[in-house]
Formats: structure tokens, sequence, C-alpha cells
């Protein structure tokens, strides 16, 4: 006999009602979890959207920050903003992959496992400050490039490098610091000059050691590199404002001792000086402005960088100038010429810097034009001729009668001028180690012994095709031995020159008016007496034209 089977199955029947609506009930707990979830999420992203838009008021908080308490966290975060606005006219938006990430996602890497898995985790989390009002960017631009340094020095060479108010490690290096004193004080003697000023001079170098003995070195070194190679961005991109070039390059003085410690940012800034300095296409007058900074900057980093930088500075800005003398004509004489003069000048500048680096580079050049020379004569071709018949040669040829005009004749300027402060010696030194060290006696003469094979250089190129037709070329030539003659104090002989040009039957053809005359220069007897005598401008030009030449 079975009982209970008719209840047994409503049992049965009850429970799996239960399971079910259990389970739904469940179901739409996790749609309605699920719902909150993405609601929070979005409505994290805005906070975190909110909390990384740069306002007027999170500037402010960022200035007081950096600047006026002279926290190295605050100082990270303006740096952080002030590269986004760097790159904020980038079209792809993506900066260099060695960038300094911002304040929230830095941390110390040990080198192990763990700190490599942290750094892919916080380049995954990374967030940048984004910039939505122009007002905020140039307020942002300016308070950067003007303050900034103040804050280096200060964390680097000023108060805040005691390390007082740093991290553990910051005391720790502190504590040593004041251990090893007197080793300390040796060796600021022998490193470079000590700075204990608020302010550095920005034509003296600051050697790498000087600001490795802060504790705050190794934290702020990335952070430096990455505002460098920030404004370095700005300055190569803005390519039609010139004056926000202007004010970049005039903000940079500050800035270019400290790039002793960071040379794979010197020869990019110096890259993109040259390119400012020599840019072809623009000659308004506010470009001028920006020719004359980015000089500046370039011999600023010659006399502040390492000894072999400057030979790189030579070389580039030479090159700059007979790559650009190539459209010195007499065309656009209002506008090139004007531009080749003062680039002529910086160049003759540079040049009298260090003379044991200039009589390198001048040696190999003058040999280039020598080759040119001595090439032209024994072919004889139009192609080997038009080298030296030329206005770019011409322009070189003007270039090195300066720089050796200058060098032989302000020698004793520049020596003199090493023995006004009673630091000559120390400052010779320190030249020495980081500058190669310039306005000697006899490095001056070396330049002096190029002065003949100059001068050779120009009596050749006189004597290649003695023709009426480029008689304006050798009047240039002789411009150029009088220039040389007058500041070596020396005789070269020109007469011969100028005697050879009066013996020439065209000079003694009566001159062509512009209301008649005949080919080659013949006019008929009392014939047009009505015209104007036609007139040439010989120092604008190197040869005169086939027909009707006088």
């Amino acid at each position: 006999l079975e009982f209970g089977n008719d209840d047994d199955d409503d049992d049965d029947d009850m429970m799996d009602d239960e399971q079910k609506d259990d389970s739904e009930k469940e179901k739409q707990k996790q749609k309605d979890s699920k719902k909150k979830t993405s609601k929070s999420k979005s409505e994290q992203e805005k906070e975190e959207d909110d909390s990384f838009l740069l306002t007027p008021a999170r500037l402010t908080s960022l200035e007081t920050s950096a600047f006026t308490s002279h926290s190295i966290k605050g100082l990270k975060r303006i740096l952080a903003a002030y590269r986004t606005a760097c790159h904020l006219g980038d079209p792809s938006k993506q900066e260099s992959k060695k960038g300094v990430r911002d304040d929230e996602s830095d941390g110390d890497d040990d080198g192990d496992e763990n700190g490599a898995r942290g750094t892919k985790k916080r380049k995954k989390n990374k967030r940048e400050f984004y910039i939505t009002s122009p007002v905020v960017f140039d307020r942002l631009m300016a308070t950067c490039l003007m303050n900034c340094q103040e804050e280096f020095h200060y964390h680097l060479l000023g108060d805040g490098s005691s390390g007082k108010g740093g991290t553990k490690d910051s005391k720790k290096a502190n504590k040593s610091k004041k251990s090893n004193k007197d080793d300390s004080d040796s060796d600021s003697d022998d490193d470079g000059n000590t700075q204990t000023n608020t302010h550095t001079d920005e034509n003296k170098p600051i050697h790498p050691r000087q600001l490795q003995k802060s504790p705050h070195y190794n934290t702020l070194h990335p952070y430096m590199e990455s505002f460098f190679k920030s404004t370095l961005h700005l300055l190569t991109e803005t390519g039609k404002e010139p004056r926000l070039q202007k004010f970049v390059l005039s903000a940079l003085s500050k800035y270019i001792p400290y790039f002793s410690s960071f040379p794979r940012s010197s020869k990019p800034l110096l890259k993109a000086c040259v390119k400012l300095w020599s840019a072809p296409l623009d000659t308004s007058q506010d470009y001028q402005m920006v020719r004359l900074q980015a000089f500046l900057r370039i011999r600023q980093l010659a006399i502040t960088q390492p000894f072999p930088f400057i030979e790189e500075c030579l070389k580039t800005t030479y090159l700059s100038y007979a790559q650009r003398s190539k459209f010195g004509t007499a065309s656009n004489v209002t506008t090139v010429l004007p531009t080749l003069t003062f680039m002529g000048n910086c160049i003759v500048e540079l040049y009298t810097l260090d003379y044991a680096s200039a009589y390198q580079h001048a040696f190999v050049y003058i040999r280039q034009l020598a080759l040119h020379l001595r090439t032209a004569l024994m072919k004889k071709t139009p192609e080997s001729v038009s080298a030296v018949y030329c206005w770019q040669y011409v322009h070189c040829l003007k270039l090195w009668v300066a720089v050796l005009s200058a060098a032989v004749g302000g020698k004793g300027s520049t020596a003199s001028v090493a023995h006004d402060d009673d630091d000559g010696e120390e400052n010779e030194r320190n030249d020495a180690k980081l500058g190669g060290g310039a306005g000697k006696d006899d490095e001056a003469n070396l330049l002096k012994s190029l002065v003949y094979p100059l001068t050779e250089i120009i009596l050749g190129t006189v004597r290649l095709i003695p023709i009426a037709r480029y008689v304006p070329l050798r009047l240039h030539c002789v411009r150029l031995l009088q220039q040389l003659a007058a500041s070596t104090e020396s005789f070269i002989p020109t007469t011969n020159i100028l005697l050879g040009i009066l013996d020439m039957k065209e000079i003694g053809m009566k001159p062509l008016r512009d209301g008649g005359g005949g080919k080659g220069g013949k006019s008929k007897k009392g014939g047009g007496g009505g015209g104007t005598i036609r007139g040439l401008r010989l120092p604008l030009i190197l040869k005169l034209p086939k027909e009707g030449t006088l």
C-alpha cells in the first residue's frame, strides 16, 4: 500500500514554482545592478573628465602650488598641463612614447617585474589634461615659460636643494650631504662656479655635477627633459606666428645653461634655431626679431655647452649661410641682401668666440673655395666657371674676408677683456673645460695665417676670365682685397687690376642713351642727344649684359 502520492506531487510542484520565482528575481537583481554599475561608470568618467579639464580656477591652484608653495607635486602637475598645451595642435594628439606621466600615475620603479607591471598599468590608466579655453592656454604658456626656471633653480641650486620637506630619500640624502659637507665644498671648486643667487647667469654654463648634488635631481630630471622637448616642439610647429616664436625664444634664454645636463636636447634646439635664423620665406619686420632671438640662442648655446658643441654651431651656421647665399642676386636686393648681411655679421660674431675651432673650420671651407677655383682654371668649362663666377661664391669670399678681418683686427680687444675681472684665470679654466677657450693671441695668429691663401684665391678669381663683361666682379674682388689689407695692415697690390680695367677699350666709348645707340656699345656721333644716359649699379651685379654693356 502507498500513502500520500497526491500530496507529494503537489509539494514538488510548489517547490519548482518557488525556485523559478527565485531565479527570476536574481536575474532581475543582476540586471538592475548592471544598470547601476553602468550609470556609476559613466558618472565616474564624467567626473574624471571634469577633474582633468583645465579651468582658470584650477590653473590658479596649480600656480599657487608650484610657484608659491614650491611643491614638487604641483610643479609636476603644471608641467604635465604645459606638455599637453604644447601638443594641443597635433593632428594625431599623440605624444612621444617616453613622455612623462601625470601626477596621479607617478611612482618609483625598482626595475623588477612588479615595477614593470606597474608601469604597464600606469600607461593604460594614463590621463592627460585637456584645454578648451584660449585664455587658459595663453596664461599657462606664459606662466610656465616665465616661472619654471625659478623653480628649477630653487629645487636644484637654491634653498629647496637642501631637501627640506621632501621625501624620505631626500632627507637621507640631506643627512649624507651634511656629513660630507667638506667634501662637497672642495668638489664645488673643481666642478664649476657655485650658484648662490636666485637667478643664474645666462651666459655661464651650469655643470651637470652641480645639479646632481641636489636630492631632487632624479625626480625633476625627466620632467625637465619633457619641458624642454615640449618647448622645442612648440617652437618648430608654430611656423606662421612670429610673435609666439619671438616670445618662446626670448624665454628660453634662462633655460640654456641647464641644457648641459641634457645633451640630447641641445642639438635639436640648435637645429631649430638655425632653421629659424636662416628661414628664406618670411622677410617681414616682425620676423627679423625672430632671426635676432634665434641667433642669440645659438650664440648662448655655443658659449654654455661643452666644448665640441661650438664646432657644431660653426658648421651649421656657415652651411646655412652658403645655402641661403644662392638667392642673393640683384633681382631681390631689397629682401635677400639685407638678410645675408645680417647673417654674415652673426657668423663673424660666432667665429670670434673660439679662434682654435674657427681656424679649423675656416681652413676647411677656404680650401673648398680654392678647389673650385683650381677646377675652373684647369678645365674652363661653363659648369666649372659658373661655380666660381656666381653670387654664392662671392658671398662666401665676403664672409671669410669679414671673419679674418675681425679676428686679426680685434685680437687685442678680446685679450684685454679677459683680464678685466679678478677671476679671469678661473673663467679661462672654466672656458677650457666647457667652451674651448677664446681670445688668445697665438690662436688669432693661426687665423692670420689664412689671409695669404684667401688673398691668392681672390686674385685667381680676378684672373680667371679677364674680359670687360666681368668688370663688376673684378671691382668686388678689389674691394675685398683692400678690406683685408686695411685690417691686417699689410700691402696687397690692387693698382694693376684697376689700371687694367681703365685700359679696356669699352671704357673709352661714349655711353649709350635710352633714345639710341647700336650694338657693341657704338653710338652715332652727336646722336641720341635728347635721351638720358643709361646707368648701371655695379655693386649689385657681377657681369654686364651681352649687348649694349656700356
